[in-house]
């Protein structure tokens, strides 16, 4: 099951960074992000009416403490994808915030089988592959500095999720959406910056945040019932979806190597599932 959230995961991220780096082309970071994050709110409280959830102190302070990283994190993300591409950028928030949940379920006792850890290598390897393009000129610097930041801010923000209990369910989740969006709404109104996108941007920004949501109770509700290892890094194959939304929806074809990048990917999903 923990394959299954994650693919999930992966699904809802890689949807997410595709409408949301849309919206940012033609909106300010920060005004899109405020408005998925109103929508995922929103989407968060339809989920507690369907999953078993118990409100716990410290369930729900975990969720609050990645609310405060999770905000920046999609700042940085946005604001990365609209002045670089997500060839550098999503690549790189994926590996290094896949690293956080990783150390944190070894050091609370997690166990990577043999095969775990060859199909770690051959999915992280799958996602460099797949995001790649050689046309990236002067996009390089800028685009690996916000992944850098992007990626260490989602892993911190999963690492609070992981760290749940099962009774609690999708309330982590809900509260990481309700922290950031108090957060970085203040920030917007401090600093005068429109809180909600345009007509011509709004429903692209709702969509991902949507996504994002969706994406985020995944890997709370596999974290708690199984492999953290398994959900993290099966979620980090998000560029992959990226790039084949991209491909399918704007028409930008897939490269060679894309291609046997995103079959990578796969291959390494298979092999942790087979675990």
């Amino acid at each position: 099951m923990s394959i299954v959230f994650g693919l999930c995961y992966a699904f809802g991220i890689g949807a997410s960074d595709f409408f949301g780096g849309l919206a940012t082309r033609r909106s300010q970071a920060l005004t899109v992000v405020v408005t998925m994050l109103i929508s995922g709110v929103l989407s968060g409280a339809v989920l507690l009416a369907i999953v078993p959830s118990a409100f716990g102190g410290r369930d729900v302070a975990l969720g609050a403490a990645s609310g405060l990283t999770v905000g920046f994190a999609l700042m940085a993300m946005f604001h990365g994808l609209a002045r670089s591409t997500p060839a550098v950028v999503s690549p790189l928030a994926a590996l290094v915030s896949t690293l956080c949940p990783i150390i944190f379920d070894v050091v609370t006792g997690g166990v990577l089988e043999p095969l775990v850890v060859v199909g770690v290598v051959i999915g992280l390897i799958g996602i460099v592959m797949c995001s790649f393009s050689p046309d990236l000129g002067s996009a390089v610097k800028v685009g690996l500095l916000w992944g850098l930041v992007a990626g260490a801010c989602f892993g911190s923000a999963l690492t609070f999720l992981a760290g749940t209990s099962e009774a609690s369910g999708v309330w982590p989740a809900v509260t990481q959406r309700t922290v950031g969006l108090t957060v970085l709404f203040i920030v917007a109104t401090t600093r005068g910056i429109p809180r909600f996108a345009g007509r011509g941007v709004r429903a692209t920004a709702i969509a991902s945040g949507i996504f994002g949501a969706l994406a985020v109770a995944a890997f709370v509700v596999g974290a708690q019932r199984g492999s953290i290892t398994q959900v993290a890094v099966t979620g980090a194959t998000f560029p992959a979806v990226t790039a084949a939304l991209a491909a399918i929806l704007r028409l930008h074809p897939l490269r060679w190597w894309q291609v046997a990048g995103i079959a990578a990917c796969i291959t390494g999903v298979a092999l942790m599932a087979a675990a």
